[in-house]
Order: C-alpha cells, then sequence, then structure tokens
C-alpha cells in the first residue's frame, strides 16, 4: 500500500567531521499528505460548533474608537462562512453567559438558510462569562457528530468569571476535536486561551479589527473542511547523548514543547498531540540537539519519528509511518549548511521568550525588559521589520511605565507565536527549503 502521509526531514547541518563536538543541529520535520491522497481528497465532511460569547460584555466596542459593538462585529463574521458551507456540513451554535444556551444543533445543509437568523440572536442574551457551560455542551453536541472533521470556534471576549473548562479541553482533544481560539477586545488574555487551545492542537488568534474576524472564520472553516487525517500523534525517540534538546511546532501555530521526557536507555521521549492535518498544507517540526561525533563514525543517530493517524476519507484507522533521522559524517570537510533551517528555528525561538515573558513580567520588570532585548535582537537579525518595530515600542513602555496593558500583552503573543516563514513554507506545492539557501 502506498504511504498516505509522509515524514520528510532536512538538516540544519549535514556531513559534519568526524570528531567535532558539541555541534547544534536542527532537524526540520515535515508532515504532508502524499500528492496522490490528497488530491483524491480534497474536501471532508465536517461538523463546526460557533461557541460564542453572549456576556453583558460584548455590548462593548469592537476596538477603540469603534462604533460597531463587539456583539455586532462577531455576529457579522460568524455570518460569513455560511457561503463557504459545504452539503456534507453540519454547523452548531452555542452562545454562552452564566449559563450555555443551545440555538441550533448540526444543521445540515437544508437548513443554513436559518442560521443568520438564529446568530442574530446573539443580541437577546448577557450575563457572566462561564467557559465551562459552553464547552461542557459543545462536547456533548460534537460527540454524536459524524463528520470526519469536527471542530469548535471558541469565541470570548474576556476571562472567565466562574468555572473550570480544563477537563472539557481535555476530553474535547480525546475525542478528536479541534478547539480554536478567538478573542476580540482588550480584555481577552491570549496567553491563557493559548492553554486551552494547546491540548487539540488548535490555533488562538487575537480579532483585532471586524474585517479580519470575517476573515479568520473564513479560513477557519476551510481548514476544517480540508482536514484528511485525524487522531495525529506524533512520538519522539531521541538518540542517546544528545544534550539541550528543543521542540517547536512552527505550524499551523508556533509552539514550545518543555515536556520532554527521560526514557528507557537513557534516550529522551516526546508525544506531540499533532491532532489533524489539512489537505493542502504541512505541519512544520523543528528538533534540536547538541552532538558530538566520534571519530570513526560514518552515520550519527539523531531521533527515532513515529507517527500514528486516522484516515477517515478512506476509511482506515490505526495507521503509521516511522522515519529514522540521522546525521551523515566524515573525516574532512566543511559541514554543508542550510540556513533556512536556522532561521526558522530563531524566528521560532520567539514563542519561547514570550512564554518566559508572560511568567515574570508583572513580578520583574528589568528582567522582562531583558527578555524584550532578546526578541528584538533575534527581529533584528531575521530582518523582520513588523516584529522589531513592535517589540522596540513595547520596550519602550515596559521601560518607561514599569508595566504594560492587557492589549500589549495579547500584540505580543499574537506577532510572537506565528512564523511568517513557516506559514509559506507549510503551503503544499511549494518547497519546505530553498537551494538557494544551502551554504558549502
Amino acid at each position: 500500500m502506498a504511504e498516505d502521509i509522509l515524514l520528510n526531514v532536512t538538516l540544519s547541518q549535514d556531513l559534519l567531521p568526524q570528531g567535532t563536538t558539541n555541534a547544534a543541529v536542527i532537524a526540520q520535520l515535515d508532515l504532508q499528505p502524499a500528492d496522490a491522497y490528497r488530491l483524491q481528497h480534497q474536501s471532508v465532511p465536517t461538523d463546526i460548533c460557533l461557541l460564542l460569547d453572549s456576556s453583558g460584555s460584548m455590548d462593548e466596542p469592537f476596538a477603540r474608537g469603534d462604533s460597531v459593538t463587539k456583539r455586532d462585529g462577531v455576529i457579522a463574521a460568524a455570518k460569513q462562512i455560511i457561503p463557504h458551507l459545504s452539503a456534507t456540513d453540519t454547523v452548531s451554535v452555542i452562545f454562552y453567559d452564566s449559563q450555555a444556551h443551545l440555538i441550533a444543533e448540526r444543521l445540515p445543509a437544508a437548513r443554513f438558510s436559518e442560521l443568520s437568523a438564529l446568530l442574530d440572536t446573539l443580541r437577546k442574551y448577557s450575563g457572566a462569562t462561564n467557559f465551562e457551560a459552553g464547552l461542557k455542551v459543545a462536547q456533548a453536541v460534537l460527540s454524536g457528530g459524524r463528520g470526519s472533521s469536527r471542530r469548535i470556534f471558541f469565541l470570548t471576549d474576556g476571562n472567565q468569571t466562574h468555572g473550570h473548562p480544563e477537563p472539557f479541553i481535555a476530553q474535547l482533544a480525546r475525542d478528536g476535536v479541534t478547539v480554536d481560539c478567538l478573542g476580540v477586545g482588550e480584555d481577552f488574555n491570549f496567553a491563557d486561551m493559548r492553554q486551552l487551545s494547546a491540548p487539540s492542537n488548535g490555533v488562538t488568534e487575537r480579532l483585532a479589527s471586524r474585517d479580519q474576524a470575517g476573515q479568520l472564520f473564513e479560513r477557519l472553516l476551510v481548514s476544517a473542511q480540508r482536514t484528511i487525517a485525524t487522531n495525529v500523534f506524533l512520538n519522539l525517540h531521541f538518540a542517546q547523548g544528545l544534550r539541550d534538546l528543543e521542540v517547536y511546532q512552527v505550524a499551523p501555530e508556533t509552539r514550545f514543547y518543555s515536556q520532554i521526557r527521560p526514557g528507557s536507555g537513557g534516550r529522551f521521549t516526546l508525544e506531540i498531540p499533532v491532532q489533524t492535518l489539512r489537505q493542502d498544507r504541512r505541519n512544520i517540526y523543528l528538533l534540536k540537539a547538541n552532538v558530538d561525533v566520534p571519530a570513526a563514525t560514518q552515520q550519527l543517530p539523531f531521533a527515532d519519528v513515529r507517527l500514528d493517524y486516522d484516515l477517515p476519507p478512506a476509511g482506515r484507522t490505526g495507521q503509521r509511518a516511522a522515519l529514522a533521522i540521522t546525521i551523515n559524517c566524515r573525516q574532512q570537510g566543511l559541514p554543508l549548511r542550510n540556513t533556512a533551517v536556522d532561521d526558522l528555528f530563531m524566528e521560532a525561538e520567539l514563542d519561547k521568550f514570550y512564554e518566559q515573558f508572560t511568567a515574570v513580567q508583572q513580578q520583574d520588570w528589568r528582567k522582562a525588559v531583558a527578555i524584550l532585548d532578546e526578541m528584538i535582537r533575534r527581529a533584528h537579525i531575521l530582518d523582520d521589520h513588523a516584529k522589531l518595530q513592535h517589540y522596540q515600542t513595547m520596550r519602550h513602555k515596559l521601560q518607561n511605565d514599569h508595566k504594560l496593558s492587557n492589549d500589549d500583552l495579547n500584540q505580543i503573543g499574537a506577532t510572537s507565536t506565528k512564523s511568517t516563514r513557516a506559514q509559506s513554507a507549510a503551503e503544499l506545492g511549494r518547497s519546505a527549503s530553498s537551494h538557494a539557501d544551502l551554504d558549502y
């Protein structure tokens, strides 16, 4: 049987000279559907759940100086997905405030014309913000779904006022449901919502404008419709003797994985809940380690990779792909380098620095400034003018005021967790790395 999901690897350094010590090697690991499989399954039946905040604060302006409320802006954005729904999709609508309100349960295509009027009823509700109530009902609704892809668009304008959503987030991930966390308004907490999107490997987005909100709802729908592998788990087993291990996902969203565990035989391991793969994009991971090359070694083991997954469009479960990553070694000569992988890694590290920044910025503004200085340095090396200007502005405010607003923190999070290089490299039909970036 032909392989339907492919594992491809590119090394930042290969052909290392024998006897080299403490060489930093980064392996770029791409997960992608084979062309034959992805072209055969370009769209799948999708169960969408719109889980929308209906609390009283949704009557505030969508953005500073905006005459339209958050409530009306979200209604308009959600309506933009209606023309893009397919005959095999279903849509559920749940509003939540102090309690959850089930507005529509898995509406089929024949009833999509009702959606606009149902979304308008968001204006009738008000109350506090109970994440747990909304997620509990969403889990119950989607547990009966039959779509190949199941997705929750979880939108809020602030922090929860009561409830414990974490158990329901964890159960949704185990059930194979992806939760995308969307925020509107200055009270939205980007860092906290990233914790809720992480178990299912959903995305976290800050909706800065009404136009962006509508475009994002459309993009998320397309992403759900093009899901062709589910229950995807990536297992990494690093070789013995590696040091300074770091692992990042850089597409679809940048994530730093700090939970690498020591395993049997001194080999460190990590399981990543990839959850889903798209028909038109690859997922990209970076595995970094420092290695020593013995004097008479031709092949240096780096990591063993195993991918477990289901293929709902093909009706197959329990599929597996495997790859052994090795580094080629030789007696003399310079290493073969790929600077594109180095650049991806440098940009990915911004997510680690962002997590460090959020952990210390309230307790020690001086340490927070030092972290921003390192982020500024990275943005300068990467020649990313947008990130550079943003980090410099935030540093100036923190240096002067010794604190940042919640909206400032949200902007730093949104800037640091999206890799422009990775998004380009993730598009299928484009090369993951360019030969023009090779150094000999």
